[in-house]
C-alpha cells in the first residue's frame, strides 16, 4: 500500500483524501494500486478476488444460505477491487468510502462488466444507507486506519444499524503482531494474543503514524465487547492471511470477526 513519509498531522480523513486525490491525478494505475501493493489495476483486482474469497466468502460459508439473493455493503471500498469480486457473489453490492474518486471506481467496474455495484461517499464514521437495508456488511484493511477507537465503535454500531436482523458482518481490525506476523505458527499467534491483552491495557492503542499505516490496534477481547454491546452475536473469529511469494499463505496483521445481527 502507499504510505506517507511523515507522521500524519492532518485528520485521517483529510490525509487519506488528499493522498488518494494525488494518486488519481498521477495515473489510473497509481490510483487503482494505491490501496495495496499490486503491480497494476488488473493485479489489484486479482488480489481483490483472492481476498474476498478467503476473508469474506469462506468465513461466511455455511452461515449465509442464499448470497445470490443478498445485498452486501463494503466499508472502505478503495479502488473497488474487493467490491468487484463481491459483485459476482451477491445480487447487489454497495461501496462506501471517504475519497472523492468514485467516478474512477465506477468507470473501472463498468469496463469490467459490473452492473450491480453502487458507490457512496461517507463521512468517515457513518454508512449512508437506511436502517435494516442490507444482508451483509464487511470491511478489510480499513478499520486499522481509523485514528480513534471511538470511530471504530461508531462503525460497528453503524454496521448493526444497516443490517437486517439475522444479517452478517465480517469485520477485520489490526491486532498485536509482534511475533506472528507473516508466520504460520499458531503458537506464536496465541502468544501475541496473550501479549495483546497485557500491552493494550485499555483494550486498544491509537498510534500517530504516516497516512495509510496502522493507526489503531484493538484487542480481540475489547472488540468482542464492542460488537456484543452493538447487538451482535459472534459466530467465528480468525486472523487475516497474506500471500507471500514462494512461501504460501502466512498470518496477516488483522483479527477478524464473523458476526450475526440479533433481533427479529
Amino acid at each position: 500500500m502507499a504510505t506517507g513519509k511523515n507522521i500524519e498531522q492532518r485528520s485521517h480523513i483529510t490525509g487519506f483524501q488528499e493522498e488518494i486525490q494525488s494518486a488519481s491525478v498521477a495515473s489510473h494505475d497509481k490510483f487503482m494500486t494505491w490501496f495495496d501493493e499490486a503491480r497494476d489495476a488488473d493485479a489489484a483486482y486479482i488480489r481483490g478476488a483472492w481476498d474476498f474469497s478467503y476473508h469474506m466468502a469462506l468465513p461466511l460459508n455455511g452461515l449465509l444460505k442464499s448470497p445470490e439473493d443478498c445485498t452486501a455493503l463494503e466499508i472502505g471500498h478503495g479502488g473497488g477491487r474487493i467490491l468487484a469480486a463481491a459483485s459476482r457473489h451477491f445480487r447487489a453490492v454497495i461501496g462506501v468510502d471517504i475519497h472523492e474518486r468514485n467516478d474512477l471506481v465506477a468507470a473501472e467496474h463498468a469496463a469490467r462488466g459490473i452492473t450491480n455495484s453502487v458507490l457512496y461517499r461517507g463521512t468517515g464514521s457513518n454508512l449512508p444507507v437506511g436502517d435494516a437495508s442490507v444482508d451483509v456488511v464487511y470491511s478489510f484493511i480499513v478499520l486499522q486506519h481509523v485514528e480513534k477507537f471511538a470511530i471504530f465503535r461508531d462503525y460497528v454500531c453503524e454496521a448493526a444499524r444497516v443490517l437486517k436482523p439475522g444479517g452478517f458482518a465480517v469485520l477485520y481490525f489490526a491486532r498485536w503482531q509482534w511475533l506472528s506476523h507473516l508466520s504460520r505458527s499458531y503458537l506464536l499467534a496465541a502468544v501475541d494474543r496473550f501479549l495483546e491483552s497485557l500491552r493494550l491495557r485499555e483494550g486498544y492503542l491509537e498510534k500517530p503514524t504516516v497516512v495509510n499505516d496502522i493507526n489503531l490496534i484493538v484487542s480481540l477481547g475489547m472488540a468482542k465487547t464492542v460488537v456484543r454491546e452493538a447487538g451482535f452475536a459472534i459466530e467465528r473469529s480468525m486472523i487475516s492471511r497474506r500471500r507471500v511469494p514462494d512461501h504460501g499463505d502466512r498470518f496477516g496483521a488483522q483479527h477478524g470477526l464473523v458476526l450475526r445481527r440479533l433481533g427479529s
